[in-house]
């Protein structure tokens, strides 16, 4: 995971070569919204000592019978992807028309375009993290997710963080960025700070890495350099914390 030279970041530069655009349906980096905020509590999930995958499917079923109207409309529950045992775990905004058809988050070209990124760090998927979403279900017409549905899933998301329990958290974009970190800051300056995720009542507080989301990128490929440099930031992390 030795990469800063230049070698390295023209290799990287070559497998991105992404367009401006994918398809109609647009995905935009902010989660400003005029529909009213709805506050929403869930009892814990209960969790059996020392059995993560048992913990999982109860909080999958919890998810389930939510009140997120995304439901109706939705194809499939986007739970997670990747290795539930790493201590990676990426945290994106919600899913797109292939994830939702599919049941599994970032499969479409930006989920394509996620694996390319961090395989040019030494990370895959399957071995070396673990990923989810923010919300569950594909909001109509690609659109960022709203307030009340936010609110809805994150209670969710927060269990499910306390069930992988990582070492390091990477969030996407805005969305999560600003949901997981409660701030309206922009993910232009999240990306630049050393951040936790603290969650005082079950005693966590793991660091969290930031950057720009993939289908972002896929239609601002001119701020790739700049995800470069997260990705570094994130690999000197990782090797310098020993978490792989």
């Amino acid at each position: 995971m030795k990469i800063k030279n230049i070698k390295s970041f023209i290799d990287f530069y070559k497998t991105m070569n992404v367009s401006v655009s994918i398809s109609q349906q647009s995905r935009y980096e902010s989660t400003k919204n005029d529909t009213k905020e709805k506050k929403h509590y869930i009892d814990k999930v209960p969790l059996e000592p020392n059995n993560k995958e048992s913990a999982l499917k109860q909080l999958y079923k919890q998810i389930e019978t939510s009140d997120c109207n995304l439901k109706d409309i939705a194809t499939n529950l986007v739970f997670s992807d990747g290795n539930k045992d790493s201590n990676i775990m990426l945290i994106g905004e919600a899913p797109d028309v292939d994830e939702d058809k599919l049941g599994k988050p970032f499969v479409g070209q930006a989920g394509k375009l996620l694996n390319k990124m961090f395989q040019n760090i030494g990370l895959i998927r399957s071995k070396n993290f673990y990923v989810t979403n923010v919300v569950f279900w594909r909001p109509p017409g690609n659109r960022p997710p709203n307030k009340n549905e936010i609110n809805i899933c994150l209670p969710f998301t927060k269990l499910h963080i306390k069930i992988i329990n990582p070492k390091l958290i990477v969030l996407l974009g805005n969305v999560a960025a600003q949901s997981i970190l409660n701030t309206d800051s922009s993910i232009g300056f999240l990306r630049k700070k050393d951040l936790f995720y603290t969650d005082e009542k079950n005693k966590l507080n793991i660091p969290v890495k930031s950057t720009f989301h993939p289908a972002y990128l896929l239609r601002n490929p001119i701020e790739k350099k700049k995800v470069w440099e997260d990705l570094l930031k994130i690999s000197d992390y990782i090797l310098e914390k020993g978490i792989i």
